[in-house]
């Protein structure tokens, strides 16, 4: 049974439709009942069923886009009317969205397609293949707008370009130009740049802190930056991912004492601030930090962490003195009920001096 059907898989992958089906039929006949299996398609549909399914849907399946003497549906239709709870019906119906989305007239496409959508309500493909033919048909646009209705409802958390695509030929079909400016116009296609230049940067910080594929991780990071030059988000990421990577020379390029230049007369002191405590973790470029933390505590003097920062900046350049001043006036500016953990590190530092 498995040698057969596994030679039936590889006519079919091979072209070999006539040899395929010869094998498929052999199945059926070895096993007629479909106990033997299963079978876990995983290159394929990902679907598991019985040698005896995928046989009969490969048969239904070889038919409709059979070319002599041309398609025949009965058999695909018969697969989804006998087994209503297989698997492999959504394959089937796949198939046939396939045949109407192009062929049949339209009375039965639509019939076919309404049948398809109430079996699965949830899923925009069926909605999708439907508004594709009213597309390719030229109407009915009332029937049309429904269904792209439904269809940005169901993909309103998660839309796909193509989708969107599809969406905006109809609304231009229909005469709606604004509709199809808001489902695909520049607005939309932005929000794609910023979640795949997000996807790309996220993967890139996954990858480093695991000190693995090093230079994917560097390339996705600099593809991400290139997408979002100008946020400071992705310019902090970029330098990390590169630190990270032993490339502290690139990360300087990115974030160092030029971008500190450039910026820090309109930077808001929160985002300096932030450049100082990056590289006072990383222990590089501090006296570039140390002027950022100056400069942080200087546009706000009343805030008690612009203060720990800067103490934390001179402990790591090996200047306790001034540590310990600036950390004794974050400690006078930090409310008396939270003043412990500052107390606690302010002594361990007056304890080294």
């Amino acid at each position: 049974m498995a040698a057969a059907f596994g030679l039936a898989r590889k006519w079919a992958e091979r072209g070999a439709t006539a040899r395929a089906q010869d094998k498929f039929r052999e199945v059926l006949a070895l096993d007629p009942d479909g106990k033997a299996g299963p079978f876990a398609d995983e290159e394929g549909t990902k679907i598991t069923a019985s040698y005896a399914d995928f046989a009969r849907y490969e048969i239904a399946r070889a038919a409709a886009w059979s070319r002599r003497p041309g398609p025949d549906l009965a058999p695909i239709k018969a697969f989804i009317a006998d087994r209503p709870k297989n698997p492999l019906v959504r394959e089937a119906y796949r198939q046939l969205s396939r045949y109407y989305g192009s062929a049949g007239s339209k009375e039965d496409a639509a019939t076919f397609f309404a049948e398809y959508a109430s079996r699965y309500p949830d899923d925009p493909e069926p909605l999708s293949a439907w508004l594709r033919r009213i597309i390719r048909d030229g109407g009915p646009l009332d029937k049309g707008k429904d269904l792209a209705a439904e269809l940005r409802r169901l993909t309103l958390a998660d839309p796909k370009p193509g989708t969107n695509q599809m969406l905006a030929q109809f609304y231009e079909l229909a005469g709606d130009r604004a509709k199809a400016e808001d489902v695909y116009g520049p607005a939309f296609m932005q929000g794609r740049v910023q979640d795949l230049a997000y996807s790309l940067m996220v993967y890139a910080v996954y990858w480093v802190d695991k000190k693995e594929n090093r230079d994917s991780a560097l390339a996705m990071a600099d593809t991400a930056l290139g997408l979002q030059p100008g946020d400071l988000w992705y310019i902090r990421q970029a330098a990390y991912v590169r630190v990270t990577a032993g490339d502290t020379a690139k990360a300087l390029q990115i974030y160092g004492p030029a971008w500190l230049e450039k910026n820090i007369a309109g930077a808001e002191p929160h985002d300096i601030r932030s450049y100082a405590m990056f590289w006072t973790r990383t222990g590089s470029n501090l006296e570039s930090a140390l002027a950022a933390a100056k400069k942080a505590v200087e546009l706000q003097p009343q805030t008690n962490y612009f203060w720990t920062t800067l103490g934390d900046v001179y402990d790591k350049l090996g200047n306790r003195v001034e540590a310990v001043k600036a950390l004794e006036k974050a400690l006078e500016l930090t409310p008396p009920g939270e003043r412990a953990g500052l107390q606690k590190k302010l002594d361990a530092l007056k304890a080294l001096n």
